[in-house]
Formats: C-alpha cells, structure tokens, sequence
C-alpha cells in the first residue's frame, strides 16, 4: 500500500469534487461545471437515465441550468454564511472570557507546535511565569 497514493489520488479528488458539502449543500463539480456529474458506471452501462436523453433538450436544459447558475452559487454563499455563523456560535459557547490586567503574572499553555521535542504525553503541560506587561485588542495581552 505504500508508495501507491499517486495511483489512488485521482479517485480520491473524484469522489471529493462530487460528494456534497456541508456548507454549501452543492458538490464543487457542480458549481465549478453548472451541471451535476455523470458517474463512470453510468456511462459504461445503459440506465434509464442515460438511456432517455434527447440530445436538442438536454441542450436547451444545459442552456437553462447555466441560467440559473448565478442563483445556486449565490443559494451556496448563504449557505456558507450560515453555516461559519453555527460554528463561530459553537466556538463561542466553550469559550472562556478572561481580562488580564498590566502587572499580573500569567502561565502559558503548551501547544502542540511549542511543546519541545521527545517529552512526549508525560511533559509540562504549560511553560513559564510571565508578567503582562500591556494589553492588546480581543482580550490579549503583550507578556
């Protein structure tokens, strides 16, 4: 299995670019193309819905669906703002608001991208004494 991922990754964007996302409720292919996607399988072996098409009214309907193409991006933009407006909800029901104040002496946590090499799980899980020295914007402070 190793080695083998510049095998598998064209399948892996395919299935990416048309499942449908979440905060948009649309698949990327659908709004990068205006047109919903033809899965292989169907192309290979002949189904009701392939099998019915008139070629002059799928292209009056590819005409109307680029039509309407505007909206269902726009639909998808306030689907996205919808959707950052519960996680940023979210996000802020499990925050804590703390206000420091100049001359106070703080700790800070360790995160993952400061924490020091090979002290593994059993290492400190915050670092230093420092003094807040100013207070900046959204409740930091300068230390």
């Amino acid at each position: 299995m190793k080695g083998k991922w510049a095998e598998k990754l064209p399948r892996v964007l395919w299935a990416y670019r048309t499942t449908k996302r979440i905060p948009t409720g649309e698949t990327t292919f659908s709004l990068a193309y205006e047109t919903e996607v033809v899965i292989p399988v169907d192309i290979c072996m002949p189904t009701l819905r392939l099998g019915e098409i008139d070629r002059d009214q799928n292209a009056i309907q590819l005409c109307l669906t680029q039509d309407q193409s505007d909206e269902r991006r726009q639909e998808a933009q306030i689907r996205i703002a919808a959707y950052q407006q519960q996680i940023k909800a979210f996000h802020h029901k499990k925050v804590k608001v703390r206000e420091f104040q100049v001359g106070e002496i703080v700790i800070k946590r360790v995160i993952q991208s400061t924490k020091e090499r090979n002290t593994g799980k059993l290492g400190p899980n915050w670092e230093g004494l420092y003094i807040v020295i100013a207070i900046g914007g959204n409740g930091s402070c300068i230390v």
